[in-house]
């Protein structure tokens, strides 16, 4: 007992001795001085007396957070609050912490709890914009970050992220007037410069996105600030303008940066399809796109989790499948699959289309829309309503037709709203995620050496997994010289976005109109400085610039009018073309490719095979220059290969949509009876189910 009692009172003597004023006023300079655990000491010190003092428990919960002690850091604000819960800061602290880990309802109460004690609170409204954001409610959250600005002008993180906003919401102009705000404000962040680039960047404006990238760089090199996705985004600009002077580096540097940081565990900072223009090899895209994918799920997975959808199990007869795409609207994708849904079965399966994405809607919607037995436009929806939404339909199947393309569903993907989730036509690269069991393709897209770089279970269609839709032929008629092409001369042709050459590939071109007296090159017109890169590249080469002509943007029925004067096309090498190569065909123009080592090097000895005319599926540059050249000095063979095109659109597969619809309807019936047998899924051909 004297122990005790001993004890008892040194222990009052030393309470005696704290002034908690001055251990308050002490921790909060340590915090001030970066020394978060000293301040720590104060402030328990400090509670020990006052236990009840919000201020302290503030201050606490804000020392541990640096030390990332979350949880007691939670406990913290917690025990303040329950001492005084009208203490609006202590409530915007614990809701920040929640929303750190995840907590994102928690979270959204306290800031709501925070506004309605004092709606002065900028960092409750913009803590609550976050929380919105987190959860794909841009519309909810750009009002918030307004009202936040409101509060507090030029907040350049507020301002930042209701720029993200903007941009997600497709409102890219006012992104754009925030980032130049932004610049102004903080003229030696590279960071800023960065993210004006990119708004620049989806504008199609190249030039200025070039200059802000490279400003971003030599900003982070002046201030020893390390931005690690600057390199990707000005690879894509430089690309866009053909600008290939140091294209070279920035292509090895984005390459480097990839290994790197894959090699240590860090999430990739590159797009997946950025590398479809370069020659990264199988092993590495499927690495990136595990990486990326894992980015992507993380973000979603506490609202995935909280969803956590179930799906019964269904016997129905008639099959319940949805397509998925950002593109049901004018657009190469959109193109290619127009006849393909108006030629799917409608005895046995009910067909959804679900349209995302803050692109524009148009006529080509309007069609898809009546198309479909069911269509669902996501546009105005947060991701979890979304979710909701495609859940709700009760899906067998649900076909992504985006990938990594722009405007991706990969996020509403990873929510699992569908039991089976595959992915086809739109990207058709591996995807790299769990959330996605097959990947539809061909032998020739995917040969066995590139099978193994792939997440998904493959379903090899027999014929080419490329769709394509009989297109509507302008009925002009052109004459070359009201194209501004030669009456003689061969016309050698691409009509790629620019994005897609590389210097290799067009120096063979080049020797192609050296050899080939009056012959020329055909392409889209460009940019202004694309053009006149292209042109210089040219006259370097001895090459006249004024046998590369540039033909206008035109309705597609008109190009295509247009187009058939073409002798020869030229396929790309790294990122060969997809629609731009059914066009000619369609036209009667012969396409010549190559059958690379990776799938975007292979999409056009996909087509081309389907089509009867494998033989122009080179295996590589040397063999492609050889035959261009061949055709070319040959007038007859150009003939006969011309004939056996035009005879081949009405038997070769590739234009035989009707086989095609068969060959996935049976797939897809195929992937259902695995997951209704409670098999596991596996890789399998498809015409092997019919």
């Amino acid at each position: 007992m004297l122990l005790d009692w001993l004890t008892i009172r040194a222990y009052k003597n030393v309470m005696e001795r704290i002034d908690p004023a001055a251990e308050f006023e002490g921790g909060n300079s340590a915090l001030a001085e970066g020394r978060a655990g000293d301040a720590v000491r104060h402030y328990r010190r400090a509670l020990r007396v006052a236990p009840d003092v919000a201020e302290v428990h503030h201050n606490l919960a804000a020392a541990l957070a640096r030390l990332s002690r979350r949880e007691e850091a939670v406990e913290a604000a917690r025990r303040g609050l329950a001492s005084r819960p009208d203490f609006a800061p202590l409530q915007v602290a614990l809701a920040n912490l929640l929303s750190e880990a995840g907590q994102f309802d928690a979270a959204r109460t306290h800031f709501q709890a925070a506004l309605r004690q004092d709606d002065k609170l900028a960092a409750a409204w913009s803590g609550l914009a976050g929380v919105a954001m987190a959860q794909g409610a841009y519309e909810e959250a750009s009002g918030n970050y307004q009202e936040s600005l409101r509060l507090s002008p030029k907040n350049p993180v507020a301002m930042n992220n209701l720029a993200i906003c903007q941009q997600r919401l497709g409102h890219a102009h006012e992104a754009l007037a925030l980032y130049r705000d932004l610049a102004v404000l903080n003229p030696e962040l590279g960071q800023v410069q960065n993210n004006l680039g990119q708004v620049l960047q989806g504008l199609g404006r190249h030039d200025e996105a070039v200059a802000a990238f490279r400003r971003a760089l030599e900003l982070a090199q002046r201030l020893d600030e390390r931005i690690d996705n600057v390199a990707p985004f000005l690879m894509q600009s430089l690309m866009y303008q053909c600008a290939w002077d140091d294209l070279a580096a920035v292509r090895q540097q984005v390459l480097d940066e990839t290994r790197r940081r894959l090699d240590g565990g860090l999430p990739i900072t590159v797009q997946p399809f950025s590398l479809a223009g370069t020659d990264a090899d199988g092993a590495l895209r499927l690495a990136a796109a595990r990486s990326y994918s894992a980015h992507c799920a993380g973000q979603v997975a506490p609202l995935r989790d909280r969803l956590a959808f179930r799906h019964g199990p269904s016997q129905a007869p008639a099959l319940r499948i949805g397509y998925i795409s950002p593109d049901f609207r004018q657009h190469s994708v959109a193109e290619a699959f127009k006849d393909l849904i108006k030629t799917h079965a409608r005895d046995r399966i009910t067909w959804f289309g679900y349209a995302i994405g803050g692109g524009g809607r148009d006529h080509v919607t309007d069609y898809f829309r009546d198309q479909f037995d069911q269509f669902r436009d996501l546009k105005d929806l947060d991701l979890e309503a979304a979710g909701r939404l495609v859940h709700g339909d009760q899906l067998d199947l649900l076909v992504d037709l985006s990938g990594f393309t722009r405007h991706s569903a990969l996020d509403l993907l990873e929510l699992r709203p569908a039991p089976v989730q595959a992915h086809y036509l739109g990207y058709g690269v591996t995807l790299g995620t769990d959330c996605i069991a097959y990947l539809l393709t061909d032998l020739v897209h995917t040969p066995p050496e590139l099978a193994s770089h792939c997440s998904e279970h493959l379903v090899y269609l027999p014929d080419s997994f490329m769709a394509t839709s009989r297109p509507k032929v302008d009925a002009s008629q052109p004459d070359r010289m009201s194209q501004g092409l030669p009456e003689d001369g061969v016309v050698f042709a691409n009509f790629n976005a620019h994005y897609k050459f590389d210097p290799d590939t067009f120096n063979v071109w080049m020797a192609l109109l050296a050899q080939v007296p009056d012959s020329v090159l055909w392409l889209l017109r460009g940019s202004d400085r694309a053009m006149a890169n292209l042109c210089a590249t040219a006259r370097a080469q001895g090459i006249d610039p004024r046998r590369l002509i540039f033909a206008d943007k035109a309705p597609h029925g008109v190009h295509l009018a247009r187009h058939s004067l073409a002798d020869i096309g030229l396929d790309c090498r790294h990122h060969t073309g997809g629609v731009s190569t059914l066009d000619a065909l369609w036209v009667s123009v012969p396409v010549i490719s190559t059958a690379g080592s990776n799938h975007s090097a292979r999409t056009g000895a996909s087509i081309l095979h389907a089509a009867g005319l494998g033989e122009l599926a080179v295996a590589d540059m040397a063999a492609y220059h050889g035959k261009a050249l061949h055709l070319a000095q040959n007038p007859n063979a150009l003939a006969d290969l011309k004939s056996r095109l035009r005879t081949n659109q009405s038997a070769a597969p590739l234009f035989d949509t009707p086989r095609l619809a068969r060959h996935l309807e049976a797939a897809y019936g195929e992937m259902i009876r695995r997951h209704r047998a409670g098999a596991a899924p596996g890789s399998f051909a498809a015409a092997e189910v019919l």
